[in-house]
């Protein structure tokens, strides 16, 4: 329920409960009332008729004198009766006296009794007012008025209260849901409004503000909170941009970085080929080659241009900064080339570099393939930097046992890394390598394509018997 009804109705409850209790006090002093009247009355018109009696001698004069008495009164039965023990019949009363000791001369006395007469059955006023005459001197005066009126008197009273009750509180409900509405629904609305637009990431809010009361402040206080946030959300989107721009350019840094390391891998691999090159043109040119033999170290000179471009290429491809883009992409693909381009550096070290692919078709996923071989490329060549000559290094990518996930897998067999120094590898220039050797951002930098990419990276080692680094990326497409 809204807030204006509830306000109105908790009001009209408010309202109704006053009026039902002004009622009800009300009407207690109606009855009330009634009852003294009526009680007063006869007690009026027994005193004056026993007094009147006082000039009489005989219970036959008092008879007619009551009846007189009656005659002149519509609503009251008048008569006269003997409060003895033994009564004449005629003078018989109508009901017992709770208290024949209190009428004495010129005492009364007052009770309701339920009587069952020819006129009605129902409660009747009783007064008995004590007369006495020479012939019966326990005479007295008695007066019955029934006590229906009573009732319907009060009845008549409640239904004008509830009538004129009822009609207040239509009018102040009426009057109450308009107030309501224009000065609590109506800002309440506009409130409600002016939050879902900063809920929904609109910051600016354009509506004048022109209340002074409560809900005015609140207006105000909202417009401050929305100008307030629209600087927050600049400010982050701007030290996110930065933090973006300082991530890429620490994932480029370890580039060049491992680059580095790759420079004299890169002579001797452009070497060898460029030496049989000049071979093979120095015996053209000599003319020591002629004929099918021209044809030959022609065929052989092109053939090692094609492996010089293609060991630059894979460098260059390497080196290259790009922005990010994320494809569907062949897993143990990306893991042949991060293979190949670390075969010469292995080959240098005299370690055994292997690749195994998965074994059950295509592992495909959605990611970046630039920066998943930084990835694998930074863990490969930290594995062949940590084996010993004639240690083999293993790389695998296969399915993981939940099925929904691919496991990049790099594994050595050198000196393993020590439990203090396993809990700081991922910190940023935290290195185990001599001094010149590494950057300390290699496994920093796995760890945030990785988690940018849906995934986590285990660890397992142990001194002396070697790492194994596993990267578990989610299967599928966009």
């Amino acid at each position: 329920m809204r807030l204006v009804p509830k306000l109105a109705l908790a009001l009209l409850a408010g309202v109704f409960a006053v009026v039902a209790a002004f009622t009800a006090h009300r009407v207690r002093g109606e009855i009330r009332t009634f009852d003294e009247d009526v009680r007063r009355d006869q007690r009026v018109v027994g005193v004056t008729a026993a007094a009147a009696l006082a000039n009489y001698r005989s219970r036959e004069d008092g008879i007619r004198l009551a009846k007189r008495v009656d005659a002149s009164r519509e609503n009251i039965n008048i008569s006269f009766v003997s409060l003895a023990d033994n009564p004449d019949p005629r003078l018989r009363p109508v009901a017992d006296i709770a208290s024949k000791s209190m009428l004495a001369r010129g005492a009364w006395v007052q009770q309701v009794t339920h009587l069952d007469k020819p006129s009605g059955t129902g409660d009747y006023l009783i007064t008995y007012v004590s007369a006495p005459v020479a012939d019966e001197a326990r005479g007295a005066i008695q007066l019955v008025q029934s006590l229906a009126p009573r009732a319907a008197y009060i009845s008549r009273g409640v239904w004008s209260v509830f009538i004129s009750s009822v009609a207040l509180v239509l009018v102040c409900g009426v009057i109450v849901s308009f107030i309501g509405a224009k000065m609590v629904g109506q800002p309440v609305s506009e409130l409600i409004v002016i939050a879902r637009r900063i809920g929904e990431g609109h910051f600016r809010v354009e509506a004048p503000v022109t209340r002074k009361d409560e809900f005015g402040e609140l207006a105000r206080a909202l417009r401050s909170m929305s100008s307030e946030l629209e600087l927050a959300q600049q400010r982050m989107t701007d030290e996110t941009e930065a933090r973006i721009r300082a991530i890429e350019q620490l994932r480029h840094a370890e580039r060049l970085a491992t680059l580095g390391q790759l420079a004299s891998v890169l002579a001797h691999e452009v070497g060898t080929p460029l030496n049989v090159i000049a071979g093979h043109a120095k015996m053209i040119a000599t003319g020591r080659v002629l004929g099918t033999g021209t044809v030959e170290s022609g065929a052989a000179i092109g053939a090692q241009c094609d492996r010089v471009t293609t060991i630059v290429r894979r460098i260059l491809d390497y080196a290259r900064r790009g922005p990010p883009r994320r494809a569907s992409i062949e897993a143990s693909d990306v893991m042949r080339l991060a293979c190949g381009l670390l075969t010469g550096l292995a080959d240098q070290r005299k370690v055994k570099l292997s690749f195994e692919p998965a074994s059950h078709g295509e592992l495909r996923l959605f990611a970046d393939p630039d920066q998943l071989q930084q990835a694998l490329t930074n863990l490969a060549l930290n594995a062949i930097q940590a084996s010993e000559a004639g240690q083999e290094v293993k790389l695998r990518t296969a399915r993981a046992t939940s099925g929904a996930y691919v496991a990049f897998t790099v594994e050595d067999q050198g000196v393993g890394i020590g439990s203090e120094a396993r809990e700081r590898i991922f910190e940023p220039f935290f290195s185990t390598k001599p001094a010149g050797e590494g950057t300390g951002l290699g496994l920093s930098v796995v760890r945030d394509i990785v988690e940018e990419h849906g995934g986590v990276v285990e660890v397992s080692s142990e001194p002396g018997v070697g790492s194994k680094f596993k990267i578990l990326l989610p299967v599928g497409g966009e």
